[in-house]
């Protein structure tokens, strides 16, 4: 039996998503909604396998470390983990700063046109499906998050692209993958301490530092 693996890979993991210089206070709740998890061996995240999804997204506090699903993947070293999602972000700071105020809860919109925000689905061809929305005017679109060991990945490209090649920035680096062997366990950290942003008009995050942990 392989439930003993079943992983809970998605805890944490968005506060990945909102681009801005940082000013260093930390969220108190981080809530997206998640329509499926895909992992791929390939840190171009080609060819993934789902291991859940969802028709109809539940929105989940991120950092009051949920379970959104589990599976059983192969025995491997998974160096892609995609997350389809809401591109709509929702985030209280712990601390008021700048255009920050604790405990209101704001909403971001991370892919949108004012920023020419594209995305596309794993192996899909074609071109990039543009999203909507503005950052004062929030619009909800369906988004792919890359999240890979690709080390280039996150220096100026498309976050919610998939890398094309190994010198591609699209995706976020992913700073250790996940490797499953027999009835190991692991866990998905993300360090997103300082992650609020107040120095813009509009309060935001920016990426942490994530990858997996051995339990």
């Amino acid at each position: 039996m392989k439930s003993s693996k079943a992983i809970a890979i998605v805890s944490g993991i968005v506060a990945a998503l909102l681009f801005s210089n940082a000013m260093a206070l930390d969220a108190s709740s981080l809530k997206l909604k998640v329509y499926a998890v895909m992992m791929s061996t390939s840190p171009l995240c080609s060819s993934p396998i789902t291991i859940f999804s969802n028709v109809v997204p539940t929105e989940v506090d991120f950092l009051a470390t949920p379970t959104l699903g589990s599976g059983n993947p192969a025995d491997a070293t998974y160096n892609c983990i995609i997350i389809k999602m809401s591109d709509n972000i929702k985030f209280k700071p712990s601390t008021s700063s700048g255009s920050c105020v604790a405990g209101t809860e704001y909403v971001n919109d991370v892919c949108r046109t004012d920023n020419s925000g594209t995305t596309r689905a794993p192996d899909a061809g074609g071109a990039a499906t543009a999203c909507t929305g503005t950052d004062p005017a929030p619009s909800a679109d369906i988004v792919y998050l890359y999240l890979t060991t690709n080390v280039t990945a996150g220096t100026g490209g498309n976050t919610f692209l998939q890398p094309t090649s190994t010198s591609s920035t699209d995706g976020i680096n992913l700073t250790s993958p996940l490797v499953i062997s027999g009835t190991a366990r692991s866990k998905f950290v993300v360090n997103a301490t300082g992650a609020v942003d107040g120095t813009n008009p509009t309060c935001g995050m920016n990426p942490p530092t994530f990858g997996f942990q051995k339990l």
